[in-house]
């Protein structure tokens, strides 16, 4: 039917590239991105239908939006922030999802993805490390939870936590990739000059960007050109150039992954906290909250 239609009407009727799209989520960008035009996405959590944002009808029932929690020496970063929960007995924490294709009709193969991490008075006392939010492309066919990866039905590369230790919880990604040896994900620490080391109580800005590897032809094994890097407060904190994400072109960045998980298998011992603000998605570096002149 469409080859019935002038070219320049299906020109028209094209989905439009990501770049080229509105940014989703809350209406108020902050002041230094409003004049992007590569903003894909933007949640402040400062409005209540926040969950529509991610495609959700109502919050999860272990987040909610807060601006005071004296208990947990809470201090906002900019007015409202998500407050999450991970229950004792419990792993799961948080588990979000922004799907690029459902959202933008399409998904890309590199992206940026920044957001605001405070952990909670509570933290200190985890019982062990967990996952954070990062990527993934696991295409509810692997790349998590054991579910090994073979370079042509999914991957991913979440963030990462370890169990804290003197006051610290240092972060990392946590990915499962087409070399990866063993049944679960390989982890890599954010420790260049100790960045990656977060104390509680602190508000954070942790940027992350991902380009996936050259796809291989004709069946072949992709390149080991995939690549990922991590910031803290606009500092780089960890980069690797050399990762074989894939060897099919049909796996992308399918979503950027909102996932706080405590293990492993491990369930918390007692209430875990932290909060979560000012999350962006963009096609360029974005870096952290200006200063207001």
């Amino acid at each position: 039917m469409n080859a019935k239609l002038p070219p320049l009407l299906l020109l028209l009727l094209a989905p439009l590239p990501v770049s080229a799209q509105q940014h989703k989520g809350s209406p108020n960008l902050e002041p230094a991105l409003r004049q992007r035009k590569d903003i894909v996405f933007f949640c402040d959590f400062e409005t209540d239908d926040w969950p529509a944002h991610w495609g959700l009808k109502a919050p999860p029932a272990t987040a909610e939006t807060v601006s005071a929690d004296a208990a947990l020496k809470f201090e906002p970063l900019a007015g409202k922030a998500l407050k999450v929960r991970i229950p004792q007995g419990q792993n799961t924490g948080l588990n979000l999802s922004f799907f690029f294709k459902k959202m933008l009709g399409e998904e890309p193969e590199e992206i940026y993805f920044r957001y605001y991490v405070r952990f909670g008075d509570d933290w200190k006392d985890m019982a062990d490390g967990g996952k954070m939010p990062g990527f993934a492309g696991t295409y509810n066919r692997a790349g998590w939870g054991g579910r090994q990866v073979n370079g042509s039905d999914g991957w991913s590369a979440r963030g990462s936590y370890r169990r804290p230790r003197d006051g610290r919880t240092l972060l990392g990604f946590y990915c499962y990739h087409a070399d990866m040896r063993g049944r679960y994900g390989d982890i890599w620490g954010w420790d260049r000059e100790g960045l990656g080391q977060l104390e509680n109580n602190r508000w954070y800005c942790v940027e992350q960007y991902i380009k996936l590897n050259t796809p291989g032809t004709n069946g072949g094994r992709g390149k080991n050109d995939g690549i990922l890097r991590a910031w803290i407060d606009g500092r780089p904190a960890f980069e690797k150039t050399d990762i074989r994400f894939r060897d099919v072109d049909t796996l992308k960045v399918e979503r950027v992954w909102m996932n706080v998980y405590h293990g492993g298998t491990t369930p918390a011992r007692s209430d875990h906290h932290l909060f979560i603000d000012n999350v962006v998605i963009a096609r360029g570096p974005i870096g952290p909250l200006k200063p207001p002149r």
